[in-house]
Formats: structure tokens, C-alpha cells, sequence
């Protein structure tokens, strides 16, 4: 029996589930979960919260049992030269783009949600998806503290709309953009979206510097 099998049959035991109620509870059938944990078939990382968060524990409890790659630390996002050569290093590991190229991809998906923000269906996505969201992860440092600042300011009624724009474009791009870095690499999979959150940043100090002094840009801070 392998260890995420062991893991979830000994929370289940413990919970006084069956594999039936876990199925019923997850949306996810008796047969799927049988075989994933089993290790006959590939790990979901979505079905792999929903069980996590059935039997009441993190999804890093089973990640961990699963085997997936974990990072020990959260990460620091270096300055200047060394931060691109280190986030090259890291992209290379992953198969991913270095890290220019991610962040004009990053841009690019801000942009299209700056206009999504407009809509009443942006605007009520946000609503609805985002505590549910945000509450499912935790202990991830300066991005959630990051993140956090952005939705309150967005939220703030004296907000001008065009930086309210900009600011649901970083939310939006948190609940809906398919991730450069997979979720399950905890917490490295947030990283592409702590990256868009200093991209905002950014993105706003540059609005707020064209709104007082045409032609200017600053360094990024609230």
C-alpha cells in the first residue's frame, strides 16, 4: 500500500467515512479515487483538494503523501540580474518559459482581464469566487499579504475606476488564468500569480504617476 493510499484510508478510519460517503462528498467516484491513490492512476491535483478538504486536512498533507514536488521555503523573488538568472534556473527545472517570456504572458492575461473587469460578469465572479478561493490556501507569505491589499483597495468605494480596473485584473487573473506553474508545486505554484500581483503594483503606480505627471513611472508600491 503506498503512502497516499495508507494516508487517506487511516483519515478516512479516523473520520468514520466510507470510500462511498468520500465519493458522495467530492463528486468524485469510488473508482477514480480508488485507482488514483492507489497509484494506477495519475494524480488529479482538483480532486486531490476536494478529498483533502473532505477529510478535513491541508491538500499539502496528501500532496505530501502523493509525492508531488514540494518546495521546503516560500520564495523570495530575487532583484535585478540575479532575480532573472535564478528564475530562469527555476523555469528550466520546471520545462517552463524563462522569466521574461512569462512575464509578457502574465501581461498579456492582466490586459484581457482589465477589460473582462468591466463586465457585470466579471465584476460578479469576483463576488462570488473570490473568498471562496482565498480561503483555500494559506501560508503562503508576502503574496497572499499581496493579494489581500489588492482586493481591499478594490473594494474601497473611493477607488477611482480606472485603478479599480487594473486591481480586478490581478484578481481576476488569480481565480481564472491557467497557471504557468502547476498549483500542486506548494507553494512554488503561486508564483506566477505572486508575480502578477507585483505586476499590478506596477501597473498602478505607473497609472497613478500618468494621472499626476504625463510621461512618468515610478516604482511600484501602494
Amino acid at each position: 500500500m503506498g503512502q497516499l493510499e495508507e494516508t487517506v484510508k487511516s483519515l478516512l478510519k479516523l473520520r468514520s467515512m466510507s470510500m462511498r460517503q468520500l465519493a458522495a462528498v467530492t463528486g468524485i467516484s469510488v473508482s477514480t479515487i480508488s485507482k488514483m491513490i492507489a497509484g494506477k492512476q495519475r494524480v488529479n491535483v482538483d480532486y486531490l483538494r476536494r478529498i483533502a478538504d473532505a477529510l478535513g486536512v491541508s491538500p499539502i498533507t496528501l500532496a505530501e503523501a502523493a509525492g508531488l514536488p514540494m518546495t521546503p521555503e516560500p520564495l523570495a523573488i530575487p532583484e535585478g540580474e540575479e532575480r532573472q538568472t535564478a528564475m530562469n534556473t527555476f523555469f528550466e527545472y520546471l520545462g517552463l518559459a524563462h522569466w521574461d517570456v512569462l512575464r509578457e504572458e502574465i501581461e498579456r492575461e492582466l490586459e484581457k482581464y482589465e477589460a473582462y473587469a468591466q463586465t457585470d460578469e466579471g465584476r460578479q465572479l469576483i463576488a462570488e469566487k473570490y473568498h471562496v478561493k482565498r480561503g483555500q490556501i494559506q501560508g503562503i507569505g508576502d503574496f497572499l499579504r499581496d493579494l489581500d491589499d489588492i482586493y481591499d483597495l478594490f473594494s474601497h468605494p473611493e477607488t477611482p475606476e480606472d485603478e479599480r480596473r487594473i486591481l480586478a485584473s490581478g484578481i481576476l487573473y488569480f481565480l481564472l488564468a491557467t497557471d504557468a506553474i502547476p498549483d500542486y508545486l506548494f507553494p512554488a505554484g503561486y508564483l506566477d500569480d505572486a508575480i502578477a500581483m507585483q505586476m499590478v503594483r506596477e501597473r498602478l503606480e505607473r497609472r497613478r504617476k500618468e494621472r499626476e505627471d504625463p510621461g512618468t513611472a515610478g516604482d511600484a508600491a501602494f
